[in-house]
């Protein structure tokens, strides 16, 4: 059944209104990486500035020791590096045009399918964004740190990119601790790594879920190469329940039902089609295509949300169209190296 709008009480604005309405609505219900980053307003303009401190940390003290800044006892005042991020929100458009006719005679449920793709489209304009943050983070594998701090103990600065190779292959190039050959043994790199920073909280692992069809590294054969099928095959190929341990296959309904799975080795492990493509060194092999996910905690990401998703509407000059135009201003960034990494998923 098709709805006429027209009449005294501008039931006309229904159709674009509803558009407006679906549209939002999917938007606030989509489930994406955002919302795993700290949505924040700019500071500035379009900008959001993010401070960042090196550590200052306690000394042992000796009131009778020597070698202190002022001259008594062996107190060294810390002089710690000052930095300051910036992460910078850009415009996103997305355009379509349709007969005024549309409008005047269609069915309601034509406005909840505009709705829904401008708002589902802006929610995964957002995450692609945020995935493009992902290439921020250290490139290369091994934590990068500061100097030794007052204490004698490292602190990290950046944390090492992890590495995922051809599954079953052990180049000769791997760097134990950053280089894997399956997803549940990167799980375990990234586990150990987050705690070698001392980093608080569960990190979030986000890797790819279309993989690249020219990837044939994969057993058994006949996979596509995403890493999501690789860590499928891992969970239910060791498919074993055991008392005061983990149901593997549990895991496994669990990744195929949801996409995600919230803890293995007490990781949240999420995918994603929007990883970005590089050319980096992999497994001491340089110059090798990779997707490149990430490993991260809290204030690892930031998305500055300038302007939120708005539906805007027109008629297009000689009145026989109607244009509508979902707009957004914001990004994505790091702001903190030493909250969260890089993973480089060979493709080749």
């Amino acid at each position: 059944m098709a709805y006429v709008l027209g009449g005294p009480n501008n039931e006309g604005d229904g159709f674009t209104t509803a558009i407006s309405n679906f549209a939002l609505r999917a938007m606030h219900e989509s489930n994406g990486l955002v919302n795993f980053t700290n949505v924040v307003t700019p500071t500035q303009g379009q900008t959001f500035l993010v401070p960042n401190f090196a550590p200052i940390t306690y000394q042992d003290y000796n009131a009778n020791g020597t070698g202190g800044t002022y001259g008594t006892g062996n107190a060294v005042v810390q002089n710690p590096a000052l930095g300051q991020g910036t992460i910078t929100a850009t415009p996103a458009v997305a355009q379509t045009a349709f007969d005024i006719f549309y409008g005047w005679t269609t069915s309601f449920t034509l406005a909840a399918t505009l709705g829904a793709e401008l708002g589902e489209s802006f929610a995964e304009k957002v995450d692609q964004r945020v995935t493009e943050a992902f290439l921020d983070f250290k490139a290369t594998v091994n934590n990068t740190y500061y100097a030794t701090s007052a204490d004698g103990f490292d602190r990290v600065l950046q944390l090492g990119a992890m590495e995922v190779v051809a599954a079953g292959t052990s180049p000769a190039g791997s760097t134990a601790g950053f280089t894997a050959n399956s997803i549940l043994e990167l799980i375990r790199n990234v586990k150990q790594n987050f705690k070698v920073a001392r980093m608080p909280g569960t990190p979030v692992i986000v890797l790819d879920s279309n993989g690249n069809a020219n990837y044939t590294g994969e057993t058994p054969a006949g996979q596509t190469g995403s890493s999501l099928t690789r860590l499928l095959a891992e969970l239910t190929g060791g498919a074993v329940s055991q008392s005061g341990g983990s149901n593997l296959s549990a895991l496994g309904n669990e990744l195929l039902t949801s996409g995600k799975i919230e803890s293995v080795y007490g990781c949240m492990v999420m995918f994603t089609t929007f990883l970005q493509s590089a050319t980096r060194s992999v497994a001491g092999v340089a110059s090798q295509p990779v997707l490149v996910g990430a490993y991260f905690g809290d204030s690892a990401l930031f998305t500055v949300m300038k302007e939120g998703l708005q539906i805007k509407t027109g008629e297009v000059p000689g009145g026989l169209q109607i244009w509508l135009t979902g707009v957004g201003y914001f990004g994505s960034g790091v702001g903190d190296l030493r909250r969260g990494g890089a993973i480089n998923i060979q493709q080749a």
